[in-house]
């Protein structure tokens, strides 16, 4: 017998994909959005997260960061257009709507020194690693000497 790997969420949607019901045009289900995917990693003293956003601009997007958790959300209206309205749509795959990825960050980051950038559908923040509480306390080592 052999063993198919799952595959999350990919293979669920697959199951309900309109594609597979083509004997039941009526059977059209609800499918959910998704969240964008991310990239999160640690160089040198900085936490870098990638996001990708494609068919979204700047003023559609917002990031916040908040005891340690980061959401991205993003807003895209649906234009209708009057050419539109005389279209039959066969498949309509091209998403639009609202997104929304929350990620805790995996150490401890100065939130409001985080920055942010928009380009080619990539969204990068960059936010540097809160300073270790010894560094913090800047605590001396008291060197013991031999009587």
């Amino acid at each position: 017998m052999a063993l198919i790997p799952f595959r999350g969420r990919w293979d669920i949607d697959r199951w309900f994909d309109d594609d597979a019901w083509p004997e039941w045009p009526s059977m059209k289900l609800v499918k959910m959005p998704d969240a964008p995917k991310i990239d999160v990693y640690e160089k040198d003293d900085e936490v870098k997260i990638k996001a990708e956003l494609p068919g979204f601009k700047s003023d559609q997007i917002s990031a916040k960061i908040s005891d340690g958790m980061l959401v991205i959300e993003g807003n895209r209206e649906e234009k209708t257009e009057e050419e539109d309205k005389d279209k039959k749509y066969w498949k309509k795959e091209i998403s639009r709507g609202y997104v929304k990825r929350i990620v805790a960050l995996p150490v401890d980051v100065q939130e409001d020194k985080a920055q942010a950038s928009f380009k080619d559908g990539i969204l990068r923040i960059s936010v540097p690693k809160a300073a270790s509480r010894l560094e913090e306390e800047k605590i001396k080592k008291i060197e013991i000497k031999n009587e």
